[in-house]
């Protein structure tokens, strides 16, 4: 059976190899089958001489092995070296580091024939390896394909090769988990066959068919469970939500009052929410924007013309807009305020700051329905709130709220009426489509990643070395003489003993030294809620110059007169974590910079993407194809697929399978709609 746990019996093997598996938390024979080949050597054609070999690929050759020793390197280190000679008498070297058994392994082999596999290098007349495979048995001459599997903790391929082979005829338990429509549409192998040929392929054709089969079925699996739960919610919330007709001309009178025009991107993602907000049941609808792109503006026409068109209906609703921390939330209620007074509507700011009767006043007048919007954050998610009427919930930065802070809101437990409300998302981290369809399977996906017109991009430089940085430093001088503002970011808050990071404080240091005409402004998390809304409240009215800051501004507030953003050690931060930073400048029209200044001079590969554009969703993909999901969006709280074949970002296959299940699902949203 596949649940059998795995035993030294089973494998064959010694208590070592058992404890190793279970810390890599393979315990059963069905963990140990998926764990699937990395990759495979193709030892269809096996070299005879090194002069037939491709520099740029592995490389299966018949060597003769002319001797093999260890000794310690002055790092104390076990370098294992080897001769090689092929069949026209040319010599080759093979090396190893700390591999303790190698030269017992292959001592009793020098002066006969082994395989060696691996890249080749070439350099000064001299073909060598580094940590090559070996085989000794010539008979292995005649396998066509070879899988090398990922190491795990210190396991190596050839022995996992080995166990596999002895779990073989486990394979036939395993049963089929995909429609028998979907086989015969894709004329899929089985899942028997799959699983056979990924581990014991015959050639390039059999890898080929249990990838694409297995891909799929890791992806289906995922997007039917989403799916399925989607059309629950909505089958669930149907009937249960006020449908507000869109009004176009009111609309159009709520835009003629903004400063600004809307872009496309925005007038369409208004539209869409404009639209979801007809039905019955409450949207769920995830608004992912770049920086800099305007979001806020669609939520706030969106909320506005709900309240207002309401009212014609005698449904009068409530709005409560979201922010993860007490300075955005204020940002927002500053800014709405004003076009909210305009259309008669009543909007109050709740944060911890406000006082406890101010608070209990407030919160009585919201569930008497005297406020038609509340502009708080997270942290307020408490029993004691009660809405009477709550209709449509804002939530800004929405990756940064727990899943159940959200589902409080939004599944109306906190309404009186009992109500189900209307949920805009938004996020200002860019998310490739693949990965968002993934992570937010229960919501539709809007974008926008147009900028407004008149929007500069930002000038953004890696430091190289000291002398770039000091020219840094000086163009940073001349920009304060005209009364511009920096941002300088440093990944920690203190001095770290074993890590040797730039850090806030000592950055501060520096800085005031540096720019001794200014005055130099200090930010961190360990600060007190007053004493960071004061230093925030003095950079932006530009009584701080130059602000030395931890990542506490990622999302913060909007600074127009904030033209450089300096981040020290930014290799120590994601590729979308830098953009985020760096969208806190250029918001303004003056020329916006970012400088970003690694800690060695030589880790600048991949801060070359900031370099090459402004545009976050491309920044994401390179940020993915280097990172883990969890690791480039926080997503640590989410669920991330452990996927073992499937790429989160094949776009194609990951549409297909969404739209084989939607038409499964056909006749009970035709259903649910009529």
């Amino acid at each position: 059976m596949l649940s059998t746990q795995l035993t030294k019996s089973i494998l064959h093997t010694t208590d070592n190899y058992i404890k190793a598996l279970n810390k890599a938390n393979i315990l059963t024979v069905w963990d140990l089958l998926r764990q699937f080949p990395r990759e495979y050597d193709d030892r269809t054609s096996v070299l005879d001489s090194f002069s037939l070999i491709n520099i740029k690929e592995k490389n299966t050759i018949l060597v003769k092995l002319l001797s093999i020793s260890s000794q310690k390197t002055a790092n104390n280190k076990l370098l294992t070296k080897s001769v090689l000679e092929d069949a026209n008498w040319f010599l080759a070297e093979a090396v190893w580091f700390n591999r303790k058994y190698l030269t017992t392994q292959l001592q009793p082999f020098v002066q006969k024939k082994i395989i060696v596999t691996w890249k080749v290098k070439y350099a000064f007349w001299k073909v060598s390896f580094t940590s090559p495979e070996t085989e000794t048995s010539l008979s292995k001459i005649g396998w066509e394909i070879v899988p090398v599997y990922s190491d795990l903790n210190y396991i190596p391929s050839k022995w996992t090769v080995s166990k596999i082979n002895l779990l073989k005829k486990y394979i036939s338990d395993i049963s089929e988990n995909l429609p028998e429509h979907i086989l015969e549409k894709y004329n899929f192998i089985s899942r028997k066959e799959a699983f056979y040929k990924i581990h014991f392929p015959k050639n390039k054709n059999d890898i080929e068919q249990a990838k694409y089969r297995l891909a799929y079925e890791e992806l289906f699996e995922i997007n039917y469970t989403a799916i399925s739960s989607k059309y629950e919610k909505f089958e669930a919330t149907t009937g249960k939500s006020i449908q507000i007709p869109m009004n176009p001309d009111f609309v159009k009178t709520i835009l003629e009052k903004l400063p600004f025009w809307l872009t496309d991107h925005q007038k369409i993602v208004l539209f869409q929410a404009l639209k979801d907000m007809e039905k019955s049941h409450g949207m769920q609808r995830l608004l992912e924007w770049d920086v800099g792109t305007g979001k806020t503006v669609v939520a706030q026409v969106a909320a506005i013309h709900a309240i207002k068109e309401s009212d014609k209906l005698n449904k009068k609703i409530q709005v409560v807009i979201m922010a993860p921390t007490e300075i955005l939330a204020r940002q927002h209620f500053e800014w709405m305020q004003e076009l909210f007074w305009d259309f008669g509507i009543s909007s109050h700011l709740l944060v911890w700051s406000v006082t406890k009767k101010n608070k209990d006043a407030i919160k009585a007048d919201m569930k008497s329905w005297n406020i038609d919007v509340i502009i708080w954050t997270h942290a307020l998610v408490q029993e004691d709130v009660l809405f009477h009427n709550l209709w449509f919930v804002i939530i800004d930065e929405q990756h940064r709220f727990w899943v159940k802070q959200r589902e409080v809101l939004e599944t109306g437990l906190w309404n009186a009426t009992g109500l189900i409300p209307h949920s805009l998302n938004m996020t200002a981290t860019p998310i490739p489509r693949t990965l968002a369809l993934t992570l937010y399977w229960d919501q539709d996906l809007s974008i926008i990643s147009q900028y407004p017109k008149g929007r500069k991009d930002i000038f953004t430089k890696v430091a190289r070395d000291w002398e770039q940085r000091d020219q840094v430093e000086l163009f940073i001088s001349s920009e304060l003489e005209k009364w511009r503002q920096v941002f300088w970011i440093s990944p920690l808050v203190e001095e770290s003993e074993k890590m040797d990071l730039a850090n806030a404080i000592s950055t501060y240091e520096t800085l005031c030294e540096i720019y001794w005409k200014y005055n130099v402004g200090l930010l961190h998390w360990k600060m007190k809620a007053r004493e960071k809304d004061q230093v925030m409240k003095d950079f932006n009215d530009n009584k701080i110059q130059v602000l030395s800051s931890t990542s506490v501004v990622e999302v913060w507030v909007n600074v127009p007169n904030a033209t450089i953003m300096c981040i020290e050690w930014a290799e120590r931060f994601g590729l979308s974590q830098l953009h985020q930073f760096r969208g806190r400048v250029g918001r303004w029209k003056h020329q916006s910079h970012c400088y970003l200044f690694p800690s060695k001079w030589n880790s600048t590969d991949r801060l070359k993407a900031m370099e090459r554009t402004n545009n976050g969703f491309e920044l994401a993909e390179v940020d993915l194809e280097l990172r883990w999901p969890g690791e480039v969006y926080g997503l640590r709280q989410s669920w991330v697929p452990d996927l073992k074949v499937a790429d989160l970002r094949d776009l194609e296959l990951i549409s297909q399978i969404r739209v084989d299940i939607e038409e499964m699902f056909e006749d009970k949203k035709k259903e649910l709609q009529g």
